[in-house]
């Protein structure tokens, strides 16, 4: 492992689908399109981005459930308890994964960007602040 590599972990609510990624997190943002809605129940979803290559599934469910979402990204989830854990697009490097499912979220805190902010509730006003 390089020094300047972290180790992340994460994984589902029950811990029947678990993560190790050994890399610097990129992209991490909030998403408030329609779909993240519907598939996690939120009103927007915080995500984060690892390179595919410095990523693997170590639970004792393998990988998780995949729902073709569109006609080029998948969403996962788990089997067993439905939590909503990542999404994969068709021939790209990265996989994305929810902020929410990481062991440590403190760890990760999402920049400004807002992908279809338009899409939130009114009544919803998310503030990004780094943890003190």
């Amino acid at each position: 492992m390089n020094s300047k590599d972290k180790k992340f972990s994460g994984g589902c609510l029950c811990g029947h689908i678990r993560y190790e990624a050994v890399a610097e997190p990129v992209f991490p943002h909030l998403c408030s399109c329609a779909m993240c809605q519907k598939w996690s129940g939120a009103p927007t979803l915080a995500w984060l981005e690892f390179p595919q290559a410095a990523f693997q599934w170590t639970g004792p469910g393998g990988s998780p459930r995949l729902f073709q979402s569109s006609k080029k990204s998948q969403r996962g989830n788990c089997p067993e308890c439905g939590s909503a854990i990542c999404a994969i697009d068709e021939g790209y490097e990265n996989i994305s994964i929810v902020i929410g499912s990481l062991d440590e979220p403190d760890l990760v805190v999402p920049d400004v960007q807002h992908s279809f902010e338009k899409s939130k509730p009114a009544w919803w006003r998310p503030a990004v602040k780094s943890p003190q």
